[in-house]
């Protein structure tokens, strides 16, 4: 039987992988985005991104080469990911509920990493190195735990009270939720149980066996504990929850992608193939119908027809 869940457990880590490569990969063959034009741009000099100003500003801004601050880039991406800046300044009644959720889930993840890292100790020998390991593991556990819990049931609780957002809550938006309150709170009862030393001590020994190919004596409550987790791997990418690793994308490249189309052969002929496209806009103001491009729509007067 242990066997038998270490192979889902290699299968769960390769779909997690596999899918989250698929979508990446699916992003990057679609047409090219247009500009946002959203302000400030993280990337741009610090001073412009002080009151949202832009290279476009500079006199010949054409004649220069574009440049992006990669320490601005990176101190917004942070700010945004770790503390929830745009919710907080736009809506902190959501706030509160969703970043003990965010937070939690990057505490999980934090804990994995360290049980990863204790069982590599483990592999080394290095006994102090893996009792540290797991002593911030019991952190990032119940703390996890907890953040996951709280923030999954005042989400689904504002989702269900709040008429503005209940118009765009989906099924899979309760099912997403439930799912990982459900799991905040399996793994709460599991560090109850067994005592939160001795669970991030079996996660240590099933990581080290999964290294070793060694199968590892497991609990009941452990084996459902993994069955859900297993199921999380394989859902999270194809669900909402994996817009986690579009962030990049979503952010970088989308809110904050400014390059110019000057002198940038590649993103000229992206742009032309856009136009190519075909459009099915049903709006009076464009009358898409499928079939013609969105070059005709550019050069056409629907008043006209």
């Amino acid at each position: 039987m242990s066997i038998f869940f270490y192979c889902l457990a290699y299968v769960a880590v390769i779909a997690f992988v596999a899918v989250a490569l698929m979508k990446i990969i699916g992003y990057l063959k679609k047409p090219q985005h247009l500009r946002w034009e959203l302000y400030p741009v993280a990337h741009e000099d610090p001073e412009k991104v002080e009151y949202g100003g832009s290279y476009l500003e500079n006199t010949e801004w054409w004649k220069d080469k574009h440049r992006s601050c990669m320490v601005g880039a990176l101190k917004g991406f942070l700010i945004e990911a770790l503390f929830l800046k745009a919710v907080w300044e736009h809506n902190r009644t959501l706030w509160v509920r969703t970043y003990p959720f965010h937070i939690g889930l990057y505490l999980l993840m934090g804990g994995m990493g360290m049980t990863v890292l204790a069982a590599i100790g483990m592999l080394a020998g290095a006994e102090g190195f893996v009792t540290f390991c797991t002593a911030v593991t019991v952190l990032c556990d119940v703390f996890g735990f907890a953040g996951i819990l709280f923030g999954a049931v005042g989400l689904i609780q504002r989702r269900i009270c709040d008429k503005g957002l209940r118009k765009y809550t989906t099924n899979e938006h309760f099912f997403n939720l439930g799912l990982f309150g459900v799991y905040g709170l399996f793994g709460l009862m599991l560090c109850l149980w067994h005592g939160v030393y001795d669970f991030a001590l079996m996660g240590n020994s099933f990581i080290y066996g999964m290294m070793t190919f060694t199968a590892m004596e497991l609990t009941p409550l452990y084996v459902l504990y993994l069955l859900l987790g297993f199921f999380m791997f394989f859902w999270v990418p194809y669900s909402f929850l994996g817009h986690f690793f579009m962030k990049y994308f979503t952010w970088h490249d989308i809110r904050w992608g400014d390059a110019p189309t000057v002198n940038n052969p590649k993103l000229q002929k992206q742009l032309a193939n856009n136009l190519n496209l075909p459009v099915s806009w049903r709006g009076p103001h464009v009358q898409g119908d499928g079939k013609i491009t969105w070059a005709e729509v550019a050069t056409s007067n629907p008043d006209e027809k």
